[in-house]
């Protein structure tokens, strides 16, 4: 499902001001836009009763009683509303006679009738008694207030007055042509108001969270500054400041713990290895050689360990890299020279030329650990490759096995430290469970990614990718 909301915090803001403010905008013109209409017709509507309390005036005493009557009454109604609008219809219809009106259409419509014309019945005629609004034709829509004529409580004509609503839909059309001018240029002024509030209240939390990924890349000096904004905005950024000062003190602790218990650790190892070997020079039966051997051995692995955690204790202070150009021809072939000191396996290795801007040494252990994994994880009949090759000012090594290769559920996290796949043939050999870590941690220090594969037919493949290449003969 495709998000139709926008994700940012300030393009939200902004679109619900401006989805408020529209809607706030729209609700008035509907009252305003029906109240005006509302109050020109109730206006009409007093005008067409007072005009009705004028015919009940002038008839006061009046006989009625032919139709004739009822007509010389109409006449005289009619005559006596000059003053009024023109636009005013005013229709005395006498039972069993014609109709005396001001409408010129309406005498029209009645002469063809009497002709013995069809003719379509004018829509204010047939307007039901009380008010009414009714359309009709060439005058569009009117408001009329029809009346029955009675003389002796028997019906001898009908009054109709009719006001056209042209009044009311002019003002309606002339609010509605200035309410959609002033409407949208309020909206547009509401939206680049939204977008400045919205600015201004989600500046501290962009750089809020700016300063979070600065933090989740391993810089923990940043803080958001806005401590001092007020409000609720200013109290998170106040709580989040204090938080980060103690995660970079406790990072600090942790690394100088690390690097003191490894400094502190290296002095008695050196210790005991000098007495352990001067122990194993004196003359002594086979027993004592071997168990100086068993101790030597177990010394070896401590220091290895000891220099592991400097490693990393080195990465975590951001002090982990020295990079400088690397001729990629010259260290591969080192690279290939040393291999069959790891052990018999059938070695290969496919170099690529060119410049890689890196720590040399660095680059080396991490290649060392890779092969030192795989060799551990293999048998002499078994191959280990080193294949590189260069995409997109990239540098692409892989470290291929092909030995039983890694269950799926452990992909994940052989990088974790003193993770092991395997327990019993990891400690035999040795490991501390520090060297993939290491080789993460070397990789990432020089902004480059390390992932390993291990497809289900067998064979662990570890993929290291580098920034930094240049190929033969580029330009530094």
């Amino acid at each position: 499902m495709r998000r139709v909301l926008p994700s940012g915090l300030r393009a939200q803001l902004a679109l619900a001001i401006a989805v408020i403010t529209a809607l706030a905008l729209g609700l008035s013109f509907l009252a305003v836009y029906r109240g005006t209409g509302a109050r020109l017709q109730d206006g009409i509507d007093r005008d067409l009763r007072t005009q009705v309390s004028e015919w009940d005036q002038l008839r006061r005493g009046a006989p009625l009683d032919t139709p004739a009557d009822v007509q010389r009454l109409g006449r005289r109604f009619i005559a006596a509303q000059r003053y009024h609008p023109a636009s005013r219809v005013f229709v005395v219809d006498a039972a069993g006679g014609r109709s005396v009106t001001n409408d010129p259409r309406i005498l029209e419509q009645e002469t063809q009738r009497e002709a013995g014309h069809d003719t379509e019945e004018d829509g204010l005629l047939g307007a039901p008694e009380g008010l009414s609004t009714e359309q009709v034709e060439e005058a569009g829509r009117m408001r009329v207030l029809t009346r029955a004529i009675e003389q002796d409580g028997r019906r001898v004509g009908t009054l109709r007055i009719a006001d056209p609503l042209s009044t009311v839909d002019e003002a309606q059309d002339s609010f509605l042509r200035t309410f959609a001018l002033v409407g949208t240029l309020a909206l547009v002024l509401a939206v680049l108001a939204g977008i400045g509030i919205a600015t201004v209240i989600a500046r501290p939390l962009r750089r809020m969270a700016r300063v979070a990924a600065d933090v989740d890349a391993g810089d923990l000096s940043k803080r958001t500054g806005e401590a001092s904004a007020g409000g609720e905005v200013g109290v998170l950024a106040s709580a989040f400041d204090r938080m980060l000062d103690r995660l970079e003190r406790a990072f600090a602790r942790q690394r100088d713990f690390v690097s003191d218990a490894s400094h502190e650790l290296r002095t008695p190892l050196a210790v005991l290895r000098a007495q352990v070997e001067l122990l194993d020079r004196e003359s002594g039966g086979a027993q004592r050689h071997e168990a100086t051997a068993t101790l030597l051995g177990r010394l070896d692995e401590m220091d290895r360990l000891v220099s592991d955690m400097l490693t990393l204790a080195g990465a975590e202070a951001g002090r982990l890299v020295e990079p400088r150009p690397i001729d990629l021809q010259d260290f591969f072939e080192d690279l290939r020279r040393d291999l069959p000191l790891f052990g018999e396996r059938r070695f290969g290795v496919e170099p690529v030329g060119g410049i890689l801007v890196a720590d040399p040494d660095r680059l080396t252990q991490v290649l060392r650990n890779l092969v030192r994994n795989a060799v551990a994880h293999t048998t002499p009949d078994d191959a280990v490759s080193v294949q590189a090759r260069a995409a997109g000012g990239r540098l692409q090594i892989a470290v291929a096995d092909t030995g039983p290769g890694i269950p799926a559920e452990h992909l994940e996290r052989v990088f974790e430290r003193f993770y092991r796949v395997d327990e019993g043939r990891a400690r035999d050999s040795g490991g501390s469970g520090l060297g993939l870590a290491i080789a993460r941690a070397i990789v990432e220090a020089h902004g480059g990614s390390i992932r390993a594969e291990s497809p289900p037919g067998g064979g662990t493949t570890f993929t290291v990718v580098l920034p930094g290449y240049q190929p033969p003969g580029g330009s530094g």
